[in-house]
């Protein structure tokens, strides 16, 4: 991984981490296994490696070769727009993952991979937000949800199971998101409460987080 990448994934931790008031973990990058040394891991492309055993939980992270070439290339810090934000939210996507499984395990609480998938959506948006309020004085174009949840495309050869989670995971978050961005970013930004909001989310439990959107 290069430098450039491995910062980018810390940023994002942090990033995180400080939306949600969760107590910093380890760098990520700790955590990184080069894509050549993961073959022998189940599944391919970029993705979070988890193994329980009676020791605790053992976390892995691979980032596709070509995700962090391409970030190299257009560094999302400093621009962000529709060439780099498929790479971008997939390294959003991993960051995700891996503290959701930290901040469960630290607290003994299970999570399913319905809400591993419907909180990393919420996150890439999130993130992606914040990123572009920085680069255009504090606007986040209504296309940041389109491009999202409208536009993405499935890596090849995932199982009709795993397509199906997580088109649901993002109908879920496309609907969460519109009423966070509709409640809380138009007509004045509201970010105290936006976080306030975030934090409560992040906190409740997969039957929760469902009961809360199908209110919305």
């Amino acid at each position: 991984m290069s430098p450039s990448a491995g910062r980018l994934l810390l940023e994002v931790q942090r990033g995180l981490e400080s939306l949600y008031a969760l107590d910093p973990e380890v760098p990520v990058t700790d955590f990184v296994i080069p894509p050549a040394e993961a073959t022998s891991y189940p599944g391919g492309g970029s993705r979070t490696l988890v193994c329980e055993s009676a020791d605790g939980l053992s976390l892995g992270v691979v980032i596709d070769d070509g995700v962090c070439e391409d970030l190299a290339r257009r560094d999302p810090r400093t621009q962000l727009d529709r060439a780099n934000l498929g790479s971008f939210c997939v390294v959003t996507e991993e960051v995700s993952h891996f503290l959701l499984l930290l901040f469960r395990a630290r607290w003994d609480r299970p999570v399913s991979q319905l809400e591993l998938e419907l909180q990393a959506e919420v996150d890439k948006y999130l993130t992606a937000a914040f990123f572009l309020s920085l680069q255009n004085e504090g606007a986040v174009s209504t296309r940041l949800r389109t491009l999202l949840f409208r536009h993405y495309r499935l890596v090849s050869g995932v199982s009709p199971e795993r397509a199906e989670r997580y088109r649901t995971a993002s109908g879920l978050a496309e609907r969460y998101c519109g009423w966070l961005e509709s409640s809380f970013l138009r007509r004045g930004a509201r970010l105290g409460a936006l976080r306030r909001e975030a934090r409560r989310f992040y906190r409740m439990g997969q039957r929760e987080k469902l009961e809360v959107i199908a209110e919305i």
